[in-house]
């Protein structure tokens, strides 16, 4: 669905400490794209007015939904939903999950404000007609265990889901099964991770698609950038990556011709792939304990 003046929206959640960041990258979103697009940006609860000034006067036409505004919105959508609602008050990655979809028509475009990119670009959100579409991750990191795959039937998930960016049909926006999800304890032993298991789980009822990750890809600190990579998202682990990346990566014009994005089908989570990303987390841990 686009605007009056023919742009698609696209949201992001950030903070009060995360502005300098979203102008930079988001900046970045809305000047590469050869398809117009239009920014609005969830408050977390720490933006104050100075922030949205600054936004407005970076990000030309973003719309802001502040948190206060937002709340009252959500507990009646989520009226039905006790847990939903105690993850809301609780996590503001929640609003990630439901309130970017609950201020979306039809379809829900997303991209994260630490997500930077590096030259014109077309095709960001373009998913196929039955596919969700998400970034890909080097690991599975969800906030599931192996066996609980082979427990629970209905914890069917493809494989890499990242949610840097997402592409989502909200007719496939089931509230019900995220409240099924939360209602397990055992499932939310990572935090930080539940709101990208919940995307996760709700792109295995369909088809799924993970943008190529050569063109998008998470930096991996002390190696050298892809040259043929469109952008990069600086998760809080390897932000310090982003200078050398940008450097790295810039171009001298803005005016090539855009590079279309591709995706591939995600392979499903099983039980083994699963547990080989646990096998990786532990081996790391332990090198990083035996220096």
């Amino acid at each position: 669905m686009v605007d009056s003046a023919g742009r698609a929206p696209v949201a992001s959640l950030l903070g009060h400490a995360q502005v300098e960041l979203a102008i930079l990258c988001l900046g970045s979103l809305l000047r590469f794209s050869a398809e117009p697009l239009a920014l609005r940006l969830h408050d977390d609860g720490t933006l104050t007015r100075a922030d949205a000034d600054q936004l407005a006067a970076a990000l030309e036409g973003c719309e802001i939904v502040w948190r206060c505004d937002a709340d009252a919105r959500m507990e009646a959508i989520l009226a039905g939903y006790p847990r939903l609602r105690d993850y809301r008050r609780q996590s503001p990655l929640a609003l990630k999950l439901l309130d970017v979809a609950a201020w979306a028509d039809r379809e829900l475009f997303y991209c994260d404000s630490d997500v930077l990119f590096f030259r014109p670009f077309r095709a960001l959100f373009s998913r196929p007609p039955d596919a969700s579409l998400f970034m890909s991750d080097r690991q599975n990191a969800y906030s599931v265990r192996s066996w609980d795959l082979l427990l629970h039937r209905r914890l069917d998930m493809p494989s890499g889901v990242n949610t840097g960016i997402i592409a989502f049909l909200l007719a496939r926006h089931d509230l019900e099964l995220v409240e099924w999800y939360l209602a397990h304890p055992a499932f939310r032993f990572a935090p930080v991770w539940v709101e990208q298991t919940c995307w996760a789980l709700l792109a295995g009822r369909n088809r799924c698609c993970l943008l190529e990750p050569s063109q998008l890809t998470i930096p991996v600190p002390g190696r050298q950038p892809v040259k043929d990579c469109i952008g990069a998202h600086f998760v809080g682990a390897v932000r310090g990556c982003l200078p050398h990346w940008r450097e790295a990566l810039a171009e001298p014009v803005d005016n090539g011709a855009p590079e279309t994005f591709r995706s591939r089908e995600a392979a499903p989570c099983t039980p083994a792939r699963l547990a080989v990303t646990e096998a990786r987390r532990v081996l790391g841990r332990w090198r990083r304990g035996s220096r």
